[in-house]
């Protein structure tokens, strides 16, 4: 700001102030000055200088441009080169965990071959196929450098044929669908009926697989030719070997599998329990309706 003195009602500049612009406003400007580096002043530089400058920006400019190229063209090379050598082609895969599925049906859904480079499998990809399966529920497959994968199952296990369409399927404890029965993965079950009204029965189901593999319900699996969740007797349980029937309401079902397990007990004691048509366990009694005696 320049620097002025006043003499009698005069102002008068001093000889050492610069005069400023004002913009139409009566608004002092000043002046922004820019610096430039000194090797980016080509119109300055002569000589040998300039030429260094000039060479150093164009290295630099070369440095950005194909470091970044050469890593890329490398790493592609590395792994054309690693994806085709011998050294990661597949020696071994190990299957664990399958019952349903034999070890070849689980490789082909996987997709991963015996001879292929190990580093070209996708591994969720494999997971994927072998989930899209109707028998797999879990899977996990680990690649293990160089040449080995290992695929571990947990299959959905059948305990029911049930019909769906016209066609037998399995189901699991829980009388879900699983797959259609086939000869080439046969199994007899017991066939499972839902009555109309019954679907709040079902959770029972898998209550009733649990209970005869523990020994809670005193009656073998191979036995048991149809299971039925009906609205009226619960779960109803048809022996074909013995045409008995056995019934068990839900609303107490420990309760009465143990008053049910108890009358089965005591009729095989008596030997009595050729003569019985059916038993039942509701509403904390136990009734048994024996078979009406043959007329002479």
């Amino acid at each position: 700001m320049p620097f002025t003195i006043k003499r009698h009602g005069h102002r008068s500049r001093n000889t050492y102030a610069k005069k400023t612009s004002s913009d139409k406003t009566g608004g002092k400007l000043s002046k922004i000055r820019l610096r430039v580096p000194s090797f980016l002043k080509f119109g300055k530089i002569k000589g040998f200088d300039g030429l260094k400058s000039i060479a150093a920006v164009a290295l630099l400019l070369l440095t950005v441009v194909l470091v970044p190229a050469s890593v890329c063209a490398v790493t592609l090379w590395l792994y054309n080169k690693a994806t085709t050598s011998e050294f990661f082609f597949t020696k071994h895969v190990d299957v664990a965990g399958n019952v349903r599925l034999s070890r070849d049906l689980v490789l082909q859904y996987s997709g991963i071959k015996v001879g292929d480079n190990s580093l070209a499998v996708s591994i969720s990809k494999a997971e994927q196929n072998l989930l899209r399966t109707p028998w797999v529920e879990e899977v996990s497959v680990k690649r293990l450098l160089p040449d080995r994968f290992v695929i571990r199952l947990k299959e959905r296990m059948p305990s029911f044929w049930i019909h769906k369409d016209g066609v037998l399927h399995y189901a699991n404890e829980r009388g879900e669908f699983i797959a259609p029965v086939e000869s080439g993965n046969f199994l007899s079950l017991p066939t499972l009926t839902i009555e109309p009204g019954a679907e709040d029965a079902t959770p029972y189901l898998s209550r009733l697989v649990t209970d005869m593999h523990s020994g809670a319900l005193p009656v073998e699996a191979g036995a048991i030719a149809s299971v039925t969740a009906s609205l009226g007797r619960g779960i109803e349980i048809y022996l074909a070997d013995r045409e008995l029937r056995l019934s068990i309401a839900v609303d107490d079902w420990d309760g009465n599998l143990a008053r049910l397990g108890v009358a089965l007990g005591d009729l095989a004691r008596r030997h009595e329990l050729k003569d019985v048509r059916e038993v039942r366990a509701v509403n904390g009694d136990v009734w048994v309706i024996v078979n009406k005696p043959a007329q002479g």
